[in-house]
């Protein structure tokens, strides 16, 4: 099954909440919660965007570039690789 928007945008939170709990750079922080809302304001589920449209639809997400598109596309695909089948 794939995961939701909105389970995709809790995992990018969390993932924003560890980073600035060790430190991490502010701007990256701030990356990964803009990419969080970004993901939320789809119209669509993001899964299915990436199979009709590809990884690059990640890129054209408000603050989301290359490093941040692989690494929600890599989640993505930790949790169902079949889901990014037609990238």
């Amino acid at each position: 099954m794939n995961p939701t928007n909105q389970e995709i945008s809790r995992k990018l939170r969390a993932h924003a909440a560890e980073l600035a709990r060790h430190g991490d750079n502010l701007y990256r922080v701030r990356a990964f919660r803009q990419a969080a809302m970004a993901v939320l304001a789809l119209p669509q589920d993001l899964t299915v965007l990436l199979r009709t449209e590809g990884v690059q639809v990640l890129e054209r997400l408000p603050g989301v570039g290359k490093s941040l598109s692989k690494t929600i596309s890599g989640y993505l695909q930790s949790l169902d690789p079949t889901s990014l089948a037609a990238t």
